[in-house]
């Protein structure tokens, strides 16, 4: 994974709860490199899915709920590092349609043997499917980036999802309320 999730997601955790906790995770983790990320760096994801874990056991928030989160706080930074990527896209609808085919594109072409998750979308009307797929279980970080952008946004829609229990896969529906 790439290294700007990883320096991403220890600043989530100074966030929530302070330095600290931060360094206590770190610690705990007891990573080859002590937890010096470096944005540009890649990473195993089993690395973070351990930070995720412990972070979950120390502060006792579920860790599904702290991946929500912190796709949350992930989509406020991405507007911050990335915001001439981020001001392209007018709509929800705009953005999603791209991260597969034109943002997750560029990943690949700037680090070769990055392995981004796939999203695709379909439209019926204006209801929009998303779906997701990964070799990792992050499904949960993917509903708190679009639940955020919704919110970002300001679309009326609602979403709903549905992810497998390995959080490999996740379909996500954004609707009108009926």
């Amino acid at each position: 994974m790439k290294g700007v999730i990883f320096t991403e997601l220890v600043g989530f955790m100074e966030e929530i709860a302070g330095v600290v906790f931060a360094d206590q995770v770190l610690m705990e983790a007891d990573l080859p490199h002590g937890g010096a990320y470096s944005a540009v760096g890649s990473y195993p994801s089993a690395e973070a899915l351990s930070l995720v874990t412990i972070a979950s056991e120390k502060s006792g928030i579920p860790a599904g709920e702290l991946c929500d989160q912190y796709g949350r706080y992930l989509f406020d930074r991405f507007n911050v590092l990335f915001p001439d990527i981020m001001k392209l896209y007018a709509t929800v609808d705009a953005l999603l349609d791209h991260v597969g085919p034109h943002i997750h594109e560029e990943v690949r072409v700037l680090y070769p043997g990055a392995q981004p998750p796939s999203v695709t979308t379909q439209h019926d009307g204006d209801v929009m499917t998303v779906t997701y797929e990964s070799h990792r279980p992050m499904a949960h970080i993917a509903h708190g980036l679009i639940a955020r952008s919704i919110e970002h946004y300001g679309d009326p829609r609602r979403l709903e999802w549905e992810a497998n229990d390995e959080g490999t896969r996740a379909t996500f529906t954004l609707r009108h309320p009926a």
